[in-house]
């Protein structure tokens, strides 16, 4: 069983408050950061966020979607460091040599999957957690180690995807593209698949492609124009909107 040591007292903003922790697994540090609505009664779902390539547990897309998920929502949400990001490594751009590097370890994504299955194993014991209705929000690197996850993890109920596809230069660095190939046809849940339509790490070609290869019945493309266009708070909305449906 994994452990999860609390290392910050609660902070709030909104209506959500979050902890720090950590997850022990396997002599390994996982660092991470829980949100749950002030004042929650009883169990509610809980949103596992994986953030993209430079990106950490609190950078400010998992803020934003951390609170919201909490203060608007009512809803838990946690988010954890991947690997050699955050505080587990020097990674802050993912044109970074360790980044490159950090996708050469052998067996990466198989870790990774246990990294968030250790973690969900700590949280979902959590009084405020309803282990019924667990989704997983993660975009670019965060799907990149997330399909395989959320492919491998029956306690997911519904997840949001994308950002990430078959081929173009983060495909080529990371050599992603036989574990989507993989584990891509496993996803069963529903899935609200975002791609942006002029992406500098992913060809559009290849993010259909990864699309028509997850094996759902219930899944949804949403495409956005321009870059990072799909972080705003109109997308943040159609992707609870998405949870709320689904969980």
């Amino acid at each position: 069983m994994a452990e999860i040591r609390w290392t910050e007292d609660s902070a709030s903003a909104a209506g959500s408050r979050e902890r720090g922790f950590k997850i022990l697994r396997d002599g390994d540090e996982i660092p991470g950061v829980f949100w749950y609505p002030e004042g929650i009664r009883g169990a509610q779902p809980l949103i596992l966020m994986g953030h993209g390539g430079s990106g950490h547990k609190r950078n400010e897309r998992m803020l934003q979607l951390g609170q919201m998920f909490s203060g608007d929502y009512g809803w838990c949400a946690a988010a954890i460091d991947g690997p050699q990001h955050g505080g587990r490594g020097p990674v802050t751009d993912a044109t970074d040599a360790e980044y490159t590097a950090m996708w050469q370890t052998d067996g990466i994504v198989e870790s990774t999957i246990e990294d968030w299955r250790a973690t969900l194993d700590a949280l979902e014991q959590l009084g405020e957690v309803d282990s019924a209705r667990i989704g997983y929000w993660g975009l670019s690197m965060g799907t990149m180690f997330g399909l395989p996850y959320v492919a491998n993890e029956d306690r997911i109920v519904a997840a949001v995807l994308g950002k990430a596809g078959m081929s173009g230069p983060s495909v080529d660095r990371s050599g992603i593209a036989p574990h989507f190939q993989q584990h891509a046809p496993n996803v069963e849940v529903p899935v609200l698949f975002t791609i942006q339509w002029d992406d500098e790490r992913f060809d559009r070609d290849g993010q259909l492609d990864l699309f028509d290869r997850i094996g759902s019945e219930d899944k949804r493309l949403h495409a956005y124009p321009g870059l990072h266009a799909d972080y705003g708070p109109e997308a943040f909305e159609v992707q609870a909107e998405f949870f709320e449906r689904n969980l």
